[in-house]
């Protein structure tokens, strides 16, 4: 597909049947898979083959586009909630939240000193070429 162009209406509905899910495009291929057949996809080559013909031909199979077609419907409503599909995201933990706020401070204090270094490291040459003021 080249760049700039539109998304087919059928990648486009998995990828908002994803982000309404808050899940990734293989599990909404798992979801659509057990809604249609009622078992799981069991990494099955089939199943497989189907997901990479989306992934590198943009083709969705009728058994997603019908259960995407459904979830969008369904995500427009105010009372949309993905526990209806039996998505359930546990709850942040303290230990969680804790190692979040440890990674934003090291990666703060890291961009700081790449920062503060590249500016003395330029500074004897910051004069090189003229014009200097």
């Amino acid at each position: 597909m080249p760049l700039g162009s539109a998304l087919p209406r059928d990648v486009a509905g998995v990828l908002e049947s994803a982000s309404l899910l808050e899940v990734s495009e293989y599990r909404v291929f798992e979801m659509a898979y057990r809604a249609w057949f009622g078992a799981d996809a069991g990494g099955s080559a089939s199943f497989d083959r189907c997901f990479f013909d989306y992934l590198y031909r943009d083709r969705v199979p009728p058994w997603v586009r019908t259960f995407t077609r459904g979830v969008v419907a369904r995500g427009r409503e105010a009372d949309f909630d993905p526990a209806e599909y039996g998505v359930m995201h546990p709850p942040p933990q303290r230990t969680m939240i804790y190692l979040g706020f440890r990674y934003a401070i090291w990666a703060g204090a890291t961009v700081t000193a790449v920062i503060v270094a590249a500016h003395f490291a330029a500074e004897p040459y910051s004069c090189l070429f003229p014009p200097c003021y």
